[in-house]
């Protein structure tokens, strides 16, 4: 069966209630307030504004942003300015939108297309069945650029069934080969499509990632 945005998987709507628990509720190791609160964003932040800069982007959608905790903080350099500014401001960007299906305050899906998305540890987050339709979402949404760091590891942190929450571990080469898939559909469909950047994490502590992205 082909899932979509429409009619996902239930492994996925499964999932989606789970993050709801467990934003609301915690881990058990981690209080709510500390549980999915998008501090894996901080390792792509200098990364992100090289990406930014490079295509001249002005507006950006953080798909997967979990709370967005550092969307809240005021201690980054903003050019021009001798006072430390917020990360929208470090990134140079006139508009920014988070979205996150398992966190209700976030979880409204966006109507518009952005000049970037980033989409930091979420991939493996996914159920392999809907993999299809979210890479489709994200090269939607994007219109220079898709930012997606993939983790190649199992969690530390597990789902209230049990099971991890990376439930999806493949190779460079498979992540790869589906978003070009994808991307060139959407080629063949519309006639343009965002770059794609993926960057891998063999461990939590990858000081080395490796990175992949579409030809140009």
């Amino acid at each position: 069966m082909t899932y979509t945005r429409s009619t996902p998987s239930p492994r996925y709507t499964q999932l989606v209630d789970f993050y709801k628990q467990m934003h609301d509720a915690g881990t058990g190791k981690l209080q709510a307030s500390e549980t999915f609160d998008g501090a894996s964003l901080a390792p792509h932040i200098a990364r992100i504004r090289m990406v930014i800069g490079e295509f001249r982007s002005k507006t950006l959608l953080d798909y997967g942003s979990g709370k967005g905790s550092y969307y809240q903080k005021k201690s980054f350099p903003v050019a021009g300015s001798k006072k430390l500014g917020s990360l929208q401001q470090y990134w140079g960007l006139q508009r920014l939108h988070l979205y996150d299906p398992g966190y209700p305050p976030l979880a409204t899906l966006p109507n518009e297309v952005f000049d970037g998305v980033i989409c930091t540890d979420v991939m493996e987050h996914i159920p392999e069945e809907d993999m299809d339709w979210v890479v489709d979402e994200l090269l939607g949404y994007g219109r220079h650029f898709v930012y997606a760091c993939i983790a190649l590891y199992p969690a530390e942190k597990t789902f209230p069934d049990g099971s991890n929450v990376h439930v999806t571990l493949k190779n460079p080469k498979w992540w790869v080969e589906c978003w070009e898939r994808r991307r060139q559909a959407m080629l063949e469909r519309t006639g343009k499509a965002p770059h794609y950047y993926l960057i891998f994490f063999a461990s939590a502590g990858d000081g080395n990632p490796l990175a992949l992205t579409s030809k140009r």
